[in-house]
């Protein structure tokens, strides 16, 4: 096993301090996430570690775990952003600030600037049209899943995190080809079209690298939860001194 490169996650950072209900969905999310992705982990160490020479070439059955590592680690994206995206905004949208403006200013630009669509209209005349429209919201902002850093971006702002450096445009756009993967081996089943005569193939996978951008998509999240679950506190106790 010495010889052998592994293939290994970084712990999680702790569980934000006090962390609200409101982050606690999401953050049970991430952690099941790590752990599953870490068994993925484990499993393909030990059929690298079982090969004859375990300097030998990597078998597509390895690869494949590695695909599945990109697939459960997506998932958990967008998983674990919804559901904060959905239990956090009840809350950060009831007071003035950042994510309360991301919140008008979608709105304004995307359903309410002519024509209303028939979902929109729905929304505004359900027995609680706040929370139909925070449904509503959180689709426009995660669609069928987060495509990439743009879409990151988008969730930052909505959660009124524009300013956290952890957060940076810069640093949600540099897991683009996280993403990018991710589509590759859903989509498309990792086959690419032979340059010559022949059948497809299928995309090289360095194992290492896959690690590398499973590990810090999941070190994300966490730089996701961690600020929401301070803002929401904060948004609990601007309520409590506007109530006295």
């Amino acid at each position: 096993m010495s010889k052998l490169t592994l293939v290994e996650l970084s712990n999680l950072p702790a569980k934000p301090h006090g962390c609200p209900t409101e982050v606690q969905r999401s953050w049970e999310r991430l952690k099941a996430t790590h752990k599953s992705v870490s068994g993925l982990s484990t499993t393909l160490n030990e059929l690298r570690a079982a090969q004859d020479d375990m300097r030998g070439p990597v078998s597509e059955t390895h690869r494949d775990q590695a695909r599945a590592a990109i697939v459960f680690t997506a998932a958990g994206i967008d998983a674990c952003l919804r559901t904060l995206l959905r239990d956090s905004l009840p809350t950060l949208l009831s007071t003035a600030g950042d994510a309360h403006g991301a919140f008008v200013a979608h709105f304004m630009a995307n359903r309410l600037n002519g024509d209303m669509t028939r979902a929109t209209k729905q929304a505004v005349v359900d027995i609680d049209p706040r929370s139909a429209l925070i449904d509503l919201y959180v689709q426009d902002l995660t669609g069928s899943s987060i495509q990439g850093g743009a879409d990151l971006i988008r969730c930052r702002n909505a959660l009124g995190l524009k300013n956290d450096p952890a957060l940076d445009d810069q640093i949600l756009k540099s897991h683009q080809p996280f993403f990018n993967a991710r589509h590759e081996v859903v989509h498309e089943l990792d086959l690419v079209d032979p340059s010559g005569r022949g059948t497809r193939r299928r995309r090289h996978r360095d194992l290492a690298a896959v690690g590398a951008q499973c590990d810090g998509a999941l070190q994300l999240l966490h730089a996701f939860v961690a600020p929401t679950a301070r803002a929401v506190k904060a948004a609990h106790r601007a309520m409590v001194r506007s109530a006295t």
